[in-house]
């Protein structure tokens, strides 16, 4: 009986670690948004207690070549993921093709656009104007939000934070699209210094390193499935105004139609009558 316990607890350890490899193979591209020309969009992050996190964002014109806009998002990628040998490090120079794409046009420097990230209470963390195809970096939120209100720290760190891209351009055609990622940091130095010192009991068997293991890991999981929670809100969010934008186009498409029938009617009724047919 007791044996059979033991093999059903391992067994369970063995789906949990499988789990555990199957979603550390998941990964998700930076979130893309339309910002229209003259027009200011914001959106809210929340970090874990205890945790820390850096943004990366970048501005690209709304008409830019489809090549173009998925080697920056893949590279761009590859900055924000976990493990990447490019890892929060400069994106690495363009190949010949997308640098012929690029410098023919007209975006080339400053794009008055521009980037703010706040905290409630505290200073602006970053205030900067993007420059066309080039990643603003903001590292350790957390840290920076604590520095920039020296005189209170008795306090639990910040963890709601506002970012907004503001497109100062204006006339036709001056919407951009602006990439941006979060990447949530846990604090695993102490973890690992509270799990070495339980591991050097004389008296902790495998089964309960393991079960430690696991429980670190479930905290891991938990959130990443909490900050998934809050992304999936935001795109839902941006698929409801879509969504609406497409309803009022339809709406005034029908308006339209019906305007131009009744004039199409008015006029034939009217020569008609003025050649004596009818």
């Amino acid at each position: 009986m007791t044996a059979f316990k033991i093999s059903s607890r391992a067994a369970a350890y063995l789906l949990f670690v499988l789990s555990l490899l199957l979603h550390s193979k998941t990964s998700a591209y930076p979130i893309i948004t339309d910002v229209d020309e003259g027009d200011t969009k914001c959106f809210n992050f929340n970090v874990p207690d205890d945790d820390d996190a850096h943004m990366v964002f970048m501005v690209l014109p709304d008409e830019v070549d489809d090549t173009v806009e998925e080697w920056f998002n893949s590279r761009m990628h590859e900055m924000t993921s976990k493990g990447s040998s490019m890892f929060m490090k400069a994106l690495p120079e363009v190949s010949k093709e997308i640098h012929q794409k690029i410098a023919g046009d007209e975006y080339n420097g400053r794009s008055n656009v521009y980037l703010k990230v706040t905290v409630p209470k505290r200073p602006v963390l970053r205030h900067q104007m993007f420059m066309w195809y080039a990643p603003i970096v903001v590292m350790n939120v957390v840290k920076a939000a604590q520095r920039g209100k020296a005189n209170d720290r008795s306090g639990p760190p910040p963890s709601e934070y506002t970012v907004c891209f503001e497109n100062k351009n204006s006339g036709e055609q001056q919407g951009v699209k602006v990439l941006f990622d979060v990447v949530l940091l846990s604090d695993e130095g102490q973890e690992d210094a509270l799990q070495n010192s339980i591991i050097k009991k004389e008296h902790l068997t495998p089964l309960e390193k393991n079960f430690q293991e696991g429980i670190k890991a479930a905290n891991t999981i938990l959130n990443e499935m909490k900050y998934m929670e809050r992304r999936e809100a935001r795109m839902r969010h941006t698929a409801e105004s879509t969504n609406a934008k497409i309803r009022f186009f339809s709406y005034v498409s029908v308006v339209v139609l019906l305007g131009v029938s009744f004039l199409q009617r008015t006029y034939l009724k009217s020569y008609f009558k003025k050649k004596k047919l009818m």
